[in-house]
């Protein structure tokens, strides 16, 4: 079989690929120009595929994305394929819970605001403190990421409830597990919201104005999923008028978030330039999975982290 790999990897990373099995011959290439020659005798690829490729991918009937997100990577006539796409769910849970979980202990143990105070040089305890194993975490995407925070949350002794779109068992973590139709009660029940869900078509825009006014005036919701999932205004006017306690945020509807937004000064929120998956540990984990997938390929196995077309996870 022939694997295009495209963008190229490093040297070492084609090399370590290339061990799993001496039936694959690797093409580690740079430029679509060079894929297009190439690709009518290709039978998978690892990284991205184009419109102009698929149009000559004769023999193509897999495609390893290098991210968990699909959005850049599907098109009208990919999703209308039958060719099969996996993607890198599982690599960036527990990193991302990680990141999830110091939200919650900042704002639970008011670092937000001393961290403020800090940089005034202002030594003014008094900020209040909520005790965590009193609180609901309502997590919103009950996939991998969502069920490494559940994880977190249960062994900080909180109450732990999650809506999702798959039909899942409820595992030990998640004291009450929910389909999507039961979002709202998710939001009037929680404490500390957190949005897992990957963007879909499904999903854009999930959380608007409508949801952040169920939500408690006490509730602090967290997004480390995609920005597009929130709508950015209603967030906005939602802390500005204390509708909600305060944000962790990670992603936006717009990236970079422009410097002269609101967001910026708000004592209320925690900011960071979507860096919740970031680790020392991530290609080393996405070479790993593509190795899995390969030699699973090559025996006629089934495929980890299958990808419905048209709901993009």
């Amino acid at each position: 079989m022939k694997l295009l790999i495209y963008p190229a990897l490093d040297k070492n990373e084609v090399e370590e690929i290339a061990s799993i099995s001496d039936q694959v011959e690797i093409l580690n290439i740079n430029s679509e120009e060079e894929a297009l020659q190439e690709i009518e005798a290709i039978d998978a690829i690892y990284g991205t595929i184009t419109p102009a490729l698929l149009e000559r991918a004769s023999k193509l009937n897999w495609i390893q994305v290098p991210s968990i997100g699909l959005e850049n990577h599907m098109f009208p006539t990919l999703i209308e394929s039958d060719i099969e796409i996996t993607n890198m769910a599982g690599i960036f849970s527990d990193v991302i819970a990680d990141h999830i979980l110091a939200y919650i202990l900042m704002f639970t143990r008011g670092f937000h605001i001393y961290m403020r105070k800090q940089l005034a040089r202002n030594w003014e305890p008094g900020v209040p403190v909520i005790h965590l194993a009193n609180q609901t975490l309502g997590i919103i995407g009950l996939g991998g990421i969502g069920m490494e925070i559940a994880s977190r949350g249960s062994a900080c002794g909180m109450r732990v409830i999650a809506t999702d779109a798959k039909q899942r068992e409820k595992s030990n973590f998640v004291n009450e597990l929910w389909g999507i139709d039961k979002l709202n009660d998710l939001l009037e029940e929680s404490d500390f919201i957190v949005s897992c869900v990957p963007h879909s078509p499904e999903t854009v825009k999930l959380i608007g104005e409508e949801q952040f006014q169920r939500m408690k005036t006490t509730a602090y919701f967290i997004n480390i999923s995609r920005g597009v999932v929130v709508d950015l205004a209603a967030l906005t006017s939602a802390l500005e008028t204390r509708a909600i306690a305060g944000a962790g945020l990670d992603v936006f509807e717009t990236e970079p978030l422009p410097s002269d937004h609101p967001l910026w000064k708000m004592e209320n929120v925690i900011i960071t330039p979507h860096i919740a998956g970031t680790s020392a540990y991530i290609q080393q984990r996405r070479v790993a999975t593509l190795k899995e997938n390969l030699r699973r390929y090559i025996s006629g196995e089934t495929l980890q982290n299958v990808v419905d077309h048209k709901k993009w996870f």
